[in-house]
């Protein structure tokens, strides 16, 4: 399946979250790599249901007495308006302030810097 959506500026928290070791390891575990420390947003034109894709759920933790939630991940190919593309996931935490039709993206790599992606650059997603 394919999906079209734009490159959105975030919310700044993507690095904190991906940046914990817990979440880092888990998705290492999931995806079989280690994530970068940041998430590409992307939006879409309607709500995404990861639901209905084959997807992986994880478990939340805990660090220091405050509660960390799980989420899904699912596998995906990303690719740039070149057709160059990257491995990577959607990964939609239990607790967002994202709307469905955003999508938060992380990869082995900087997706902006190796795709040459900035705001409002159309990607498409290949589930």
């Amino acid at each position: 399946m394919e999906i079209f959506g734009q490159v959105v500026s975030g919310l700044g928290e993507g690095r904190f979250f991906v940046g914990l070791t817990p979440y880092k390891n888990k998705f290492k575990e999931l995806t079989g790599f280690k994530p970068y420390e940041g998430t590409l947003n992307v939006k879409l034109k309607h709500n995404f249901n990861l639901d209905e894709f084959n997807h992986i759920e994880f478990d939340g933790f805990e660090i220091d007495g405050k509660k960390y939630f799980g989420g899904k991940v699912i596998l995906i190919k990303l690719f740039n308006k070149h057709n160059n593309f990257v491995n990577c996931a959607i990964v939609a935490p239990k607790k967002t302030d994202h709307s469905k039709k955003t999508l938060e993206i992380i990869a082995p790599i900087q997706l902006r810097k190796f795709l040459l992606l900035k705001n409002s650059d159309v990607v498409k997603i290949v589930i």
